[in-house]
């Protein structure tokens, strides 16, 4: 297993913290450019980082982002109900996706599409759980009929998946890039 020591694991966890302030709000001008990263961040983070206490540090981040968006910036605070609560558990999804990958982990074919299967069924659980809580919380399950919302909302998934797709294969492959430039063969944190 290829252990991150904590110089490499704190890297990581900063170029995790930056790229998600990147791109999660507006106020840097990289999300009009890029799609937010945040779903990839945490798939990545589950993966990459050992300490299951940086699900916490990454959510705290998600959450102050998101009052900087509403309160700087002036983004619609449409989505802070109470419904979005239901994120913690839609995060928690794709942080937990890869972690009975990486212990045992090496690139691969076989193992690479693992993890895009590990990617793409996390990334299902987020989007449902996240929705549920928007269609709660948002006020649409007095309004419209959840078939409905289903109908309307499922157009959006092709793009989540294709970002974080995208994004965590960026992801993987430099990590795994780095462990064989290291020498070692298998990729993971303590």
């Amino acid at each position: 297993m290829f252990v991150l020591d904590s110089r490499k694991e704190r890297l990581v966890i900063l170029l995790l913290t930056v790229a998600m302030a990147a791109t999660r709000i507006e106020h840097f001008g990289i999300s009009r450019i890029m799609p937010d990263a945040s779903t990839a961040i945490f798939f990545l983070a589950g993966l990459l980082i050992g300490n299951p206490l940086w699900l916490v540090a990454f959510l705290a981040e998600a959450l102050a982002l998101d009052v900087t968006a509403i309160k700087a910036v002036g983004v619609d605070p449409a989505c802070i109900t109470f419904g979005y609560f239901m994120m913690i558990p839609a995060y928690a999804a794709l942080w937990f996706a890869p972690r009975m990958l990486r212990a045992d982990f090496t690139p691969g074919v076989v193992n690479f599409g693992k993890l895009a299967l590990a990617c793409a069924a996390g990334l299902g659980v987020f989007f449902v759980l996240s929705n549920v809580g928007y269609y709660f919380g948002g006020g649409y399950s007095a309004s419209l009929g959840a078939a409905e919302y289903a109908r309307r909302v499922a157009v959006y998934f092709p793009y989540y998946l294709e970002s974080t797709l995208l994004y965590s294969a960026v992801g993987v492959a430099l990590a795994a890039g780095t462990a064989y430039l290291l020498g070692q063969r298998r990729f993971a944190a303590r």
